[in-house]
């Protein structure tokens, strides 16, 4: 039985401490990834929910965009200030019986 001399035992010991070291970096390192992949595509799903929103107001803006430019170029001015008196700001003919629904509940 070949007995190791003091060199051989902290050479070993020392290589023993090193790749326990490396493992631990290496294991360090692929935690740190994972968790970096996922912090990155939660961003993403955020991100992409962000876009959808904003498509959709767009696309509302546009809309209204539209109307605004129709109602501009209509000749007809007092047919829509009429619509408006009548269906914004509650404006009603002298003539002209409303009926309000009030509800007992």
């Amino acid at each position: 039985m070949a007995v190791k001399k003091g060199g051989e035992a902290k050479k070993e010991k020392k290589s023993i401490i090193i790749s326990l070291l490396s493992f631990l970096a290496v294991v360090s390192l692929a935690i740190y990834a994972v968790w970096s992949i996922v912090a990155q595509q939660t961003e993403i799903a955020q991100l992409r929910r962000e876009t959808d929103e904003l498509s959709e107001k767009i696309t509302v803006a546009k809309q209204q965009n539209d109307e605004y430019t129709r109602l501009l170029s209509e000749d007809d001015e007092d047919a829509y200030m009429e619509q408006i008196a009548i269906g914004k700001l509650g404006y009603a003919y002298p003539d002209e019986k409303r009926f309000y629904i009030i509800s007992g509940d």
